[in-house]
């Protein structure tokens, strides 16, 4: 015979406990997840929803005391399994763009998991008539459902550049075999002109292994790189705060991405470049000639680590 239980009351105090539990946990599982991942965007995203999961164990501790409760947890088994999931992907060893994929997918499954939790207790919040804590724990929500949406824009970027380097790879040695071009280094236009008209052209992470091309420290040369193709500096949109400039990009006029982008001095643009130990990867042109936008920003110790390649032109 089932075990009988509690009334409502009693559930949505089995819930908070439960989210209790999960937000701890969450506190020392996503460190681990934004130092695992590869990708500038991904790594950002996972830090500013550590410091939002450090605000929502608060925000819970405030709806144990609406209730006139003291903040308790219990093991929550559902947050438990997937932070496990969690450590056994960042474990193994993939390609830095499948790899990042795995860690987004991850930190959706999370956010999923919160979402359907928190909109449970929010809704027997609101049918037992505690309307602060229902305020709060929509706070929550809300908040958990914008981290979903940001994580899913990521990793649809990241499915795409993933994709896109193996279908460049294949031509590149297709190319090769049949004695094209690309068998004296250069990188195969295709890819480049489509890299050059779309979101590669402004900077993003395109999550690949390998990058053709040629990394640029000083920053004279980096000026008369990007001017000659009338890029501006750039930082993405809400990702920096007081005193700091955020994620930086090369902003290309027309191009996809150009909307999350605000244009910054160079010389702000250059303080966070060596601020994070940056070096910029270039490509002067494309196996046909033409002038090619690619850019990828990558930590110098990165770019030292990569075989070199002769550039195009």
């Amino acid at each position: 015979m089932a075990k009988k239980v509690g009334g409502p009351e009693q559930l949505l105090v089995e819930e908070l406990q439960d989210l209790f539990d999960a937000e701890k946990q969450l506190v020392r599982a996503l460190p681990k997840m934004a130092k695992a991942a590869n990708d500038e965007e991904l790594t950002n995203a996972l830090r500013q929803h550590l410091e939002v999961t450090k605000g929502q164990v608060q925000r819970l501790e405030q709806v144990f005391q609406s209730m006139d409760m003291r903040p308790r947890s219990r093991p929550c088994k559902g947050m438990q399994g997937i932070v496990e999931e969690g450590q056994q992907v960042i474990s193994e060893e993939r390609e830095e763009g499948i790899q990042d994929s795995a860690i987004c997918g991850g930190a959706r499954k999370v956010e999923h998991y919160e979402m359907v939790s928190y909109e449970s207790a929010r809704s027997l919040a609101q049918q037992m008539g505690m309307r602060q804590a229902a305020q709060l724990l929509d706070e929550t929500l809300r908040e958990e459902i914008q981290t979903d949406k940001q994580l899913a824009q990521i990793s649809k970027r990241l499915v795409k550049g993933t994709s896109s380097g193996r279908r460049t790879e294949s031509a590149s040695r297709e190319t090769s075999r049949s004695g094209g071009r690309q068998s004296s280094g250069r990188a195969s236009g295709r890819s480049s002109s489509r890299e050059s008209g779309g979101r590669s052209a402004s900077g993003r992470s395109s999550g690949r292994t390998r990058l053709s091309g040629r990394p640029l420290t000083d920053h004279e040369e980096i000026r008369r790189w990007a001017e000659e193709r009338n890029a501006r500096p750039s930082c993405v949109k809400r990702t920096g705060g007081r005193g700091d400039t955020g994620m930086i990009r090369l902003n290309f006029p027309g191009y996809t991405g150009e909307e999350s982008l605000q244009d910054i001095s160079w010389d702000d643009w250059f303080g966070k470049f060596d601020e994070k130990n940056l070096a910029l990867m270039v490509q002067d042109s494309t196996a046909t000639g033409e002038r090619s936008n690619f850019n990828k920003l990558v930590s110098r110790q990165t770019a030292q680590q990569r075989p070199r390649t002769r550039a195009a032109g």
